[in-house]
């Protein structure tokens, strides 16, 4: 390990540590019940709310893989990407008022679905859900564990621990309000430093010129917005990341902490607004390791290593810090969703008399074994992109007929299992041959054509009202 590894490893245990207890702290000092462990009391404000959609967007979807789409597929594809997060949110607003509207105490997507429902839905749910968690918090460990090694030869192992223990201590002893909590301290350090390195950048080379000239020379085709390879990862990027959205427990579970309606509108707004140039930023740092021929060792830490490669020691140390702030913040967000899927979709399942205390410990222990599991993946650093990608399809195919249960009380229980199941098993083994557009279009058709054909065919209707009494608060 070099010096300069162990700098950004001590400065990465220090923000991130600070970060976790501080939150941590705030988180259970506002415990108020059991039930705040899941839903942080229901009363969060516009700026927790806004920064916490920030901090959330902040790990592998805007740090690592933004800049991997760019440096792997081109132009379209980085503005794809910036357009899918954007889009995700706003289309999220009213779904959230739907969510709120026919659940005001939910707490899962799994528990909505078994009562709109059955049984196998909800498992089909929560297997679904369950593996986005997972990812998430497997690539935002691998991408900070890569960075740390390329940058400083930070052994994979050192970083996912000193980056996991914290994250797993806020999100099992605080709960959800203590990830919304570190969240907005993590959102303030972020934003700007994520502009400092590529504002450096342009500023030492005198303007974007030379990295035009690079990319015109090694990748002209990555220019062309019409480019049909960058296009159509665009494309896929935009299904892809607004399905996964609808059916990401992390955001359902934000929706219910939240103090009223105008709240999540107006902070799922800013927050839409704020992401895109966001986007757009780390993006560019794709190109500019194209342009600036940076040695790039995993694709899935470009922005890393252009920074490495081109910046002050003190802003690559800087970037180091807002990498394990964004990988405990996605990855903190990942650990409190799993939380209330482990005690209310896993355990209360099997045992329906449990009191809120045994949830709350039920809803802690699933954040040790989800987070000891993550780390063991991690470890083995996969490709972030791939990771998401797949977590992506299966929700491609599980969004049509989860999200519509919502408002159609004519889609049967048959009708939205076999959609799933037949989206799944229609789009994987095109995603897995490298049809990555034509797999997102099967699966989320061959869904939506099922949904709709079996509310055409079926004849009773859902009475939303069991929705609201059937799924209840525990305490």
């Amino acid at each position: 390990m070099t010096p300069f590894g162990w700098l950004i490893l001590t400065l990465g245990i220090l923000v991130g540590g600070g970060v976790a207890v501080i939150g941590t702290y705030i988180g259970k000092r506002q415990m108020k019940s059991h039930e705040h462990f899941f839903t942080g009391g229901r009363n969060v404000t516009m700026s927790l709310m806004t920064a916490t959609w920030i901090a959330y967007a902040v790990g592998t979807g805007l740090i690592f893989s933004p800049a991997e789409a760019a440096y792997t597929s081109g132009m379209s594809a980085m503005i794809g990407y910036a357009l899918a997060l954007t889009i995700a949110y706003l289309v999220f607003i009213p779904v959230s008022r739907k969510i709120r509207d026919r659940i005001p105490e939910g707490h899962t997507i799994a528990e909505y679905t078994k009562v709109r429902y059955n049984t196998p839905m909800q498992l089909l749910t929560t297997i679904v859900t369950v593996i986005y968690m997972f990812v998430l918090l497997v690539s935002n460990l691998i991408g900070a564990a890569l960075v740390f090694k390329h940058m400083g030869g930070v052994p994979m192992i050192v970083s996912v621990l000193a980056i996991g223990i914290p994250t797993l201590y806020f999100a099992g002893a605080g709960g959800v309000k203590a990830a919304i909590v570190t969240n907005g301290l993590q959102s303030l350090l972020i934003t700007p430093l994520i502009i400092l390195p590529a504002a450096y950048i342009l500023t030492d080379l005198g303007g974007p010129g030379p990295i035009y000239q690079g990319v015109l020379e090694n990748k002209p085709e990555f220019l062309n917005i019409g480019w049909d390879a960058s296009t159509q990862f665009a494309i896929m990027i935009i299904f892809a990341v607004t399905s996964a959205e609808l059916l990401n427990q992390s955001l359902w579970q934000r929706i219910y902490t939240a103090k009223n309606q105008k709240v999540i509108n107006r902070s799922l707004g800013a927050a839409a607004v704020m992401v895109f140039p966001m986007t757009i930023v780390a993006a560019f740092l794709g190109f500019a390791a194209i342009g600036l021929d940076t040695t790039v060792p995993h694709t899935s830490i470009v922005s890393g290593m252009v920074i490495f490669e081109n910046t002050p020691s003190w802003i690559a140390a800087l970037f180091a810090v807002v990498v394990v702030l964004a990988a405990s913040s996605t990855g903190g967000d990942a650990l409190a969703g799993f939380s209330s899927i482990f005690s209310f979709d896993v355990v209360r399942t099997i045992k329906p008399s449990i009191t809120a205390k045994q949830a709350v410990s039920a809803g802690r222990v699933g954040v040790v074994i989800f987070g000891l599991l993550g780390m063991v993946i991690a470890y083995q650093a996969p490709s972030i992109l791939f990771l998401l990608l797949l977590a992506d399809l299966l929700a491609c195919a599980a969004v049509v007929p989860v999200i519509a249960g919502l408002y159609s009380a004519r889609i049967p229980a048959w009708g939205a299992f076999t959609a799933c199941v037949v989206g799944i098993v229609a789009g994987l083994p095109m995603f897995l041959a490298g049809q990555s557009l034509p797999s997102f279009a099967t699966a989320f058709g061959a869904a939506t054509l099922i949904t709709l054909i079996s509310a055409a065919a079926s004849k009773k209707r859902y009475n939303f009202s069991k929705l609201a009494t059937e799924i209840e608060n525990i305490s």
